[in-house]
């Protein structure tokens, strides 16, 4: 006879076999796109105003260095790539340009932007559940009206992934080992992405999954054409100085532009 302790035990291996078992199939089944996406992710970016300044570019900084500040423009469909079980996409843009002056050597690549685009809600999310079989009473009697309207709102889908960005601010400025990053050619931006499902493996966009899945062609879409780092100049770089000292901006958060 089996005591107390051993039921417990063979129990909880059961249903941890069965929660295993249950989660490998909903990782398997989210490799394929349901419902089927009407058109491929797509995204376009281009170059909009490029300057390279001299100064701290972060606020832990311990010497002046040149930085590069991009603008762009933005513009991707990846709507397709949100599924039944799809919890997050990642956005990021990329700077690559290469090592060397002369447009050659390695090329080093630098995130300026990134974003993160959660999942809409559905009438089955957690969160709606709730709301819809344990309704607070208390936030019932004292919105009145405006709690139902905020209920029906909830539960509306809206379609993620549309991005529009027009002359985006750059969120980190791009530095080079060297301290040294103007007049640099072949630079190019590049949009990538990360899908995060709720159940299953990462999705990135120059894997195999992304290229599978998602259909997404890396460098064909979501590629700049060809630009180049300005020289620096001197008088510029003057403005992006506090009054009081070298301007060190918060982590994170782009530096003063100066305007051409």
């Amino acid at each position: 006879m089996h005591n107390a302790l051993n039921r417990v035990q063979t129990t909880f291996g059961f249903f941890t076999t069965c929660a295993f078992t249950l989660a490998a199939i909903v990782a398997l089944l989210s490799l394929i796109p349901q419902p089927v996406p009407t058109s491929p992710p797509s995204a376009s970016i281009s170059v909009r105003n490029v300057q390279v300044v001299k100064g701290r570019p972060h606020y832990y900084a311990a010497k002046r260095e040149e930085y590069a500040q991009i603008r762009f423009d933005l513009d991707a469909d990846l709507s397709g790539l949100f599924t039944w079980n799809t919890k997050q996409l990642f956005v990021y843009v990329t700077a690559n340009y290469p090592s060397g002056k002369d447009g050659k050597g390695e090329m080093s690549e630098a995130v300026i932007w990134d974003t993160i685009i959660p999942a809409t809600s559905t009438p089955y999310s957690l969160q709606n559940l709730k709301q819809k079989y344990f309704p607070d009473k208390k936030k019932q009697k004292s919105r009145g009206r405006k709690d139902s309207t905020a209920k029906s709102k909830t539960t509306d889908l809206v379609k993620p992934g549309i991005i529009s960005l027009k002359n985006q601010k750059p969120k980190y400025q791009i530095t080079d080992p060297t301290g040294v990053i103007s007049e640099r050619s072949n630079a190019t931006l590049q949009v990538s992405w990360n899908l995060q499902p709720w159940v299953g493996a990462l999705v990135w966009d120059k894997g195999h999954l992304g290229d599978r899945v998602g259909k997404w062609a890396p460098g064909k879409v979501g590629r700049s054409e060809v630009f180049e780092f300005p020289p620096l100049k001197g008088t510029k770089s003057e403005a992006v100085k506090d009054k009081e000292g070298p301007a060190t901006p918060e982590a994170g958060s782009a530096a003063p532009v100066v305007e051409i």
